[in-house]
């Protein structure tokens, strides 16, 4: 059986034409278990691609737009484009971003208020910071890589990098507006027995020790 994965913009004056974003061909029966519905590989070619269309709807109706000159209030025009190269979550997606020059006084203004440097979304920057607070860099890159169809974040350095600013972030908001210390650090003791000694050996108990705050 084939489907084909249409995309249809809704809400929009006029024909819009559909776009055709993915061919999905699996077979007709179930004979095989692993023929079940959509395979890993199939999910991030399809995550990837739906990204690339809707990211390319967004850039065309963003350039546009004509914005105002915040030093005289005349209207702008285009004056170039820029690309800019940014990591998604579901693929890696090139945004070619108009910048606007005033026809009045010669300012420039930016398509868009996003910092220069910015190169990754912040979902995620958010969740490359998630994954390495309970793992080291290179299993949380490996996992992205498994999972997403994340084809800029692959290396550990990458996480490592983008888990740090997020961590410089956190302190920054902690030094505006300090928390509530806790007043004490209550310390439970619990313990556990090992059992893999051979047949008349001792059985040895280790306690285990955990802080709450």
């Amino acid at each position: 059986m084939a489907w084909i994965l249409r995309l249809v913009k809704i809400g929009a004056e006029g024909d819009v034409p559909a776009q055709d974003v993915m061919e999905i061909d699996r077979p007709d029966d179930l004979g095989d278990i692993s023929d079940l519905g959509l395979t890993l590989s199939e999910t991030k070619r399809l995550l990837a691609a739906l990204q690339q269309e809707i990211v390319a709807v967004q850039v065309r109706q963003h350039a546009a737009r004509r914005p105002i000159c915040s030093r005289c209030g005349d209207a702008c025009r285009v004056k170039d484009y820029r690309e800019h190269v940014v990591a998604t979550l579901f693929g890696q997606v090139t945004v070619r971003l108009p910048r606007f020059r005033c026809a009045a006084c010669g300012g420039i203004e930016a398509g868009v208020d996003w910092p220069p440097y910015c190169r990754a979304t912040p979902e995620l920057v958010r969740l490359q910071a998630h994954l390495s607070a309970v793992m080291t860099y290179r299993p949380a890159a490996d996992l992205l890589k498994q999972l997403f169809p994340v084809n800029a974040a692959k290396h550990p350095e990458t996480v490592r990098r983008h888990a740090l600013k997020v961590g410089e972030a956190l302190l920054e908001c902690a030094a505006i507006t300090p928390g509530t210390m806790a007043p004490a650090v209550v310390v439970t003791l619990d313990s556990t027995f090992i059992r893999s000694c051979e047949d008349g050996e001792r059985h040895l108990e280790e306690p285990i020790a955990s802080a709450v705050s």
